[in-house]
């Protein structure tokens, strides 16, 4: 267990051991993906590389699968509540999960959604489990991959964000993945901070 030191400690350990990109202030504001298609970005998505993220440390052959909640509605102003299947395998145990969640966009133009986990918790409690929040699609070329982005912050002291890259296969080519970084670090965003997701020896039905 961390041992912190005042409440300076406590935020510096926070920001360190949740997803070790941090600053101060406040969270950056992108705005949204220029043109964002929803439909588009339907289907299946790997997640290829990402910044450190506690949660994740034991998962691996991680897929997201996007799919309208219901195929024939569409909620006010054209917003699709959008749900989010998110398999992995335990790399330590082998067993295989599923979680299932659900993502609203805050327009259908828009690629910046509201996303918590489907639980028989009460909104208010679901809002604040690992996981939930909000999380934008910085840049997607939607055939080949996808950078989603989410911060945290801790009011006016300090922020940590996190990014995940995502694929339609589980790796790139050269190209593609020289792509992203570019997009990357167009955003102010360090592809330096990326690891390898563990995508070795995954089930063929994952």
């Amino acid at each position: 267990m961390m041992k912190l030191i005042g409440f300076g400690g406590f935020v510096c350990g926070f920001l360190l051991v949740t997803v070790g990109g941090y600053g101060f202030g406040r969270c950056p504001k992108y705005p949204s993906m220029p043109k964002f298609n929803l439909t588009r970005i339907l289907g299946d998505w790997y997640e290829v590389e990402r910044s450190f993220y506690l949660p994740e440390i034991a998962s691996g052959c991680t897929k997201l699968a996007f799919q309208p909640e219901n195929e024939n509605a569409v909620k006010l102003n054209n917003i699709f509540r959008l749900e989010v299947a998110i398999k992995t395998i335990n790399r330590l145990t082998g067993s295989p999960s599923i979680n299932i969640g659900y993502a609203t966009p805050e327009s259908s133009r828009s690629s910046i959604m509201d996303f918590k986990f489907n639980t028989r918790f009460p909104d208010v409690i679901s809002r604040l489990l690992p996981g939930s929040g909000k999380y934008q699609v910085l840049f997607s070329d939607y055939d080949n991959f996808a950078i989603l982005w989410s911060c945290a912050s801790l009011g006016p002291i300090g922020y940590a964000d996190q990014i995940w890259i995502f694929g339609r296969d589980r790796d790139f080519n050269v190209t593609i993945r020289s792509k992203i970084y570019d997009s990357l670090k167009r955003l102010g965003l360090e592809p330096d901070r990326l690891v390898i997701s563990k995508n070795k020896n995954c089930p063929i039905t994952l």
